[in-house]
């Protein structure tokens, strides 16, 4: 049977999301066409040949530009069984602006449940019974929505007929730019922050990849021309036995290339010992979720660390070698004006100018449906109604100062990313006019102090710039 993945946004990098689908697809049998909408055009004579035509939602932005997607699919194809899958699949299915967008919305390990789903749908038969959608029901018809959590022997990602990687995110190191690829060692995460997507999914659950699924993937991007590999496991010191030993081939297969992954706080803290070893196996930069620099919001989104932590992990990083890149949630309900200029100040004085992407200062709080926070919110009288076009609860800050500094930085880093031909403005230019518009905000005059020395070597990161 024709089945049609598509994915819209991957945060740069070639859509895992649908190379693995389409290698346990393909190993069922079924005739699988890719499309990425992020460097391609649509195609409808593609859309008006599929049976399944399954939209990747794995991040807000692609679930935002998939509702859209799939109300176009409709229109092009009304008889088609639609189906999101992915991370935000489930938990944004009861606020779908429209009913009849999606015939199936699958969360968690949706490969499994996307092959039966096809097997079903390419004999005619009832999908209704084990927790699948009727795909013999008429289109439009109210759409069934489930999470599946199999420990399932992971397909090796089959990446044939994607865009090359040069059309993806590379790795800048110093001015030289590397093709990069993207793989995962793991799925969910064993925490439960209150603001992060992954929790109202997997509630604490952790999937490994199998290593020898990941090796093989990783041999095919080398392969592709990938000099590095970004591995995009919410966490990737949740199973330090099993990233380390994954590093540990990686390196042993292919010793000249280089990586990135994302590591919470506290496992920085708890394996500092670690560290060195993985900027021995060719390490670059580990991107961190501080998110805030004030105690009484991180307790509330319980991070499992405080700002004395986030100075620690710094220190350890930099003994190490490492370059920590941390990301931010700068607006949140509990945020003051004087707590983001708090902010400001510890990025400035730890010399993180250059290692914090500027659309960073511009982030709000997203409230998804099942995230525990929309019960704290509630009982703070902060939450407002679900906005099913933006894909989040409303809420607006005690303090509308606050939101309208939001809103002005947002303008502002729009505008740098889009300035001197695309290329944008140094960071440190940004950080300045960020500084400015908050001292602003808060004391009614305009003006800043000079941004203290920062460290003068080259941040080495990916090109693609969001991280949402």
């Amino acid at each position: 049977m024709r089945v049609l993945l598509l994915s819209t946004y991957e945060m740069g990098h070639q859509p895992l999301g649908l190379a693995a689908p389409a290698a346990a697809l393909r190993a069922a049998g079924h005739d699988v066409d890719c499309l990425d909408l992020a460097v391609d055009p649509a195609s409808p004579e593609r859309v008006r040949e599929a049976r399944l035509i399954a939209i990747s939602v794995p991040m807000h932005t692609a679930a935002r530009l998939g509702i859209e997607l799939a109300r176009r699919v409709r229109r092009l194809h009304p008889r088609a069984h639609v189906a999101f899958y992915g991370l935000y699949a489930t938990q944004l299915h009861d606020g779908l602006p429209n009913a009849d967008l999606a015939d199936s919305a699958i969360g968690g390990e949706y490969e499994p449940a996307l092959v039966e789903l096809a097997d079903r749908l390419a004999s005619g038969g009832d999908t209704a019974q084990d927790g699948l959608p009727d795909a013999g029901r008429a289109p439009h018809a109210e759409a069934r929505s489930f999470a599946r959590f199999d420990r399932q022997r992971f397909p090796v990602p089959d990446r044939r007929g994607l865009p090359p990687l040069d059309r993806y995110a590379h790795l800048d190191l110093d001015g030289e730019l590397r093709l990069a690829g993207y793989v995962e060692a793991s799925r969910g995460c064993a925490h439960t922050c209150t603001h992060c997507p992954i929790t109202p999914v997997y509630g604490g659950r952790l999937r490994l990849v199998q290593r020898e699924t990941v090796l093989a993937d990783i041999d095919q991007l080398v392969a592709m021309g990938a000099r590095h590999i970004t591995f995009g496991d919410p966490d990737f010191l949740n199973a330090v036995p099993h990233s380390l030993a994954i590093a540990e081939a990686m390196h042993r297969d292919h010793p000249g290339i280089t990586f990135d992954a994302t590591i919470k706080v506290e496992h920085i803290i708890e394996h500092a010992d670690v560290l060195p070893r993985l900027r021995a196996l060719g390490c670059l930069f580990v991107t961190s979720a501080f998110e805030s620099a004030d105690d009484v919001v991180l307790r509330l989104l319980e991070k499992g660390h405080t700002r004395a932590d986030m100075e620690r992990a710094l220190d350890i990083a930099a003994r190490a070698g490492i370059v920590l890149r941390p990301t931010w949630l700068t607006f949140t309900p509990w945020t003051s004006l004087q707590d983001f200029l708090d902010l400001l100040a510890f990025v400035e004085e730890s010399g993180l100018i250059a290692h914090v992407q500027p659309v960073q200062y511009a982030l709000r709080l997203l409230v998804l449906p099942g995230s525990p926070l929309v019960g704290v919110l509630r009982a703070q009288h902060l939450l407002g109604a679900f906005d099913a076009e933006r894909l989040t609860y409303v809420w607006a800050h005690p303090d509308p100062r606050v939101d309208a500094l939001q809103r002005e930085v947002a303008a502002i880093v729009e505008v740098a990313a889009a300035s001197h031909d695309g290329s944008g403005e140094r960071p440190e230019v940004t950080f300045a006019k960020v500084q400015r518009a908050a001292v602003r905000a808060l004391t009614g005059r305009d003006g800043g102090a000079a941004i203290a020395p920062q460290r003068l070597n080259a941040v080495p990161g990916l090109t693609e710039a969001w991280f949402c």
